[in-house]
């Protein structure tokens, strides 16, 4: 590891977080609670749900969404559903939205909710979505309390995820079950080996114009390999993003297994899929039991340098195809392409790609942290049912995100963008007051304003997309708010000011007012790695130290963004 001047106290135990912060308190019921901007708010009580020793919330938020559903129901069978949407804020019209997928249908739609049902690209929804929305009223001691009946109509998981907005407040929350023929159960079971379907196509990269770097040695090809007695497997791992589209997943951990009946599997080969998603690996294809090798593949969520796993199990996601009996030497067996059954846990995989795409974006190729000589591994955590979410924890050096995250590219990056500053300033995490709630156009702090602007533009730079874009839908224009931009304060204490001044200084595509236009892989990137910033302030002096452009034309897209660093 490398070392870097400190110029503040290391925090030992902290939780970096963004949006809402989901606890699961019982069977059935979840509670959703987001810090929503507002004046007149006072904090609820603060909720936890397990153990929160290595993280700290201060409970303020104005708006929550409470869902009980009274049983899990079995195919044909039907649940309660009770709502109770609650503010602290003064009386707000809300508007609600409740999602059932494809295996879940309204008998009895809540009252003042009208229900509608569309086709849905979406893999969690099988298809469709039954919808409910409507608009009621709540205010400070009196909640809007909504009661409806659902059915089950197929097996399978099941998500029931309600969002309620008031203005430019947002709050969901989600309850997950898996529905059986005969008996069903709160929660979505996760094997320990998945199975495989065949890939829907054709498939594409997800950031097709970012480089593909190895986050491992690239598999051996055949053609290396064509000795007598060897031969190859080949194929591709593949899933379907949140939109419906078909996509192929690099730099994922492939391994080749023989199917041994008379003891344990032999590993084979292993390697990491290419850029479009294919593998070939080859191995000596000498049975003990006779003939060619019996062989399976494996598909994991993991490479040397980050993981998806499950967040209870702290497992990687594997996946598994059949068994090729005795393949033939000499030659490639295509075992085909292939995508999760389990559309549960297409977004395990997503996430993962979106890790790919920061992954390759980044300056360097041996560590996320490229003055480092021993590597971190970035690590996620994520269970499609997963309600401990969405946060990054300095003390286990791992993001957390909730089951629905991963429809959100952007804030995957996001909180990822917290473990890569806490990796590259060795664990001594700037000191943010005031961060707890932080929303993105208002005050918090200088260090809050830093570190979660920065975490932003991380994932900003990566997807190449100056839009935040929330689970649901949900956007926010995070370059266009200059001076007098309704709902948004000014300085280098807000989030979005940090974050804006440095999409501006590196985007090549100007507004008036933005005349900058550097590599961000270059001035903003190096002066991150060489320093240890407490603020954007404190970085701005860092970067001047570094040699580079701090002149009149950088300060003035500073200025564009509110932020006034010419005196």
């Amino acid at each position: 590891m490398h070392l870097r001047p400190r110029h503040f106290r290391r925090i030992t135990a902290r939780a970096v977080t963004f949006g809402a912060l989901l606890a699961l308190t019982a069977p059935g019921l979840a509670v959703a609670q987001a810090p929503v901007a507002g004046e007149k708010c006072r904090p609820f009580p603060q909720t936890k749900a397990g153990s929160t020793d290595d993280r700290t919330h201060d409970g303020a938020h104005c708006l929550e969404v409470v869902l009980r559903l009274s049983e899990a129901p079995a195919i044909g069978s039907q649940a309660r559903i009770d709502m109770e949407v609650v503010t602290t804020s003064e009386d707000s019209e809300v508007h609600l939205d409740v999602e059932l997928p494809a295996g879940l249908v309204w008998v009895d739609t809540p009252a003042g909710l009208r229900s509608s049902t569309a086709d849905s690209p979406a893999p969690v929804h099988g298809g469709r979505v039954h919808r409910a929305d409507g608009k009621g009223h709540t205010g400070a001691g009196r909640p809007w309390r909504l009661s409806g009946t659902v059915k089950a109509v197929a097996a399978g998981p099941a998500g029931i995820r309600a969002t309620a907005s008031a203005g430019n407040d947002t709050d969901s929350g989600s309850v997950f079950l898996t529905v059986g023929s005969q008996r069903s159960s709160f929660g979505i079971a996760v094997k320990d080996v998945n199975s495989v379907a065949p890939a829907a196509g054709p498939a594409t990269r997800a950031h097709a114009h970012l480089a593909h770097r190895p986050a491992e040695p690239v598999p051996t090809k055949a053609s290396e390999t064509s000795a007598a007695g060897t031969a190859c497997a080949g194929g591709s791992w593949n899933y379907v993003d949140h939109t419906g589209a078909p996509r192929v997943s690099g730099n994922t951990r492939v391994t080749v297994y023989d199917d041994d009946a008379k003891g344990s599997d032999d590993l084979l080969a292993a390697g990491l899929t290419g850029a479009d998603g294919r593998f070939q690996l080859c191995f000596d294809n000498t049975d003990e039991e006779g003939g060619g090798q019996d062989v399976y593949v494996e598909f994991g969520t993991e490479n040397q340098n980050w993981v998806i796993r499950h967040g209870k199990s702290r497992q990687p996601y594997r996946f598994a195809t059949a068994v090729r009996p005795d393949v033939p030497s000499g030659g490639t067996a295509d075992i085909g392409a292939f995508q999760p059954a389990d559309a549960a846990l297409m977004r395990g995989v997503e996430a993962f790609d979106t890790m790919n795409a920061g992954w390759n974006w980044k300056p360097g190729t041996s560590c996320w942290d490229a003055r480092d000589t021993s590597c971190r591994r970035g690590i996620v955590n994520w269970a499609p049912d997963s309600t401990d979410g969405t946060y990054y924890s300095t003390r286990g050096n791992a993001v957390h995100l909730a089951a629905e995250d991963p429809d959100a590219p952007v804030l995957v990056l996001h909180e990822f963008g917290h473990a890569l500053m806490d990796d590259v300033y060795e664990d001594a995490f700037p000191y943010s007051p005031n961060c707890s709630p932080h929303y993105i156009p208002r005050t918090s702090s200088a260090g809050c304003a830093w570190t979660e602007g920065f975490a932003t533009w991380y994932g900003v730079v990566v997807l190449d997309d100056p839009t935040f874009r929330w689970p649901g839908g949900r956007t926010l224009d995070v370059e266009g708010p200059t001076w007098g931009t309704t709902g948004w304060d000014d300085g280098d204490s807000v989030e979005g000011r940090v974050l804006g001044s440095m999409i501006d200084l590196a985007d090549s595509t100007n507004e008036t007012g933005d005349t900058c236009s550097e590599n961000p892989a270059g001035p903003l990137w190096n002066t991150f790695l060489d320093h240890v910033s407490g603020t954007f302030a404190q970085f701005w002096a860092h970067r001047t130290a570094g040699g580079y452009d701090v002149g009149a034309n950088a300060l003035g897209c500073l200025y564009h963004n509110t932020i006034d660093y010419r005196r």
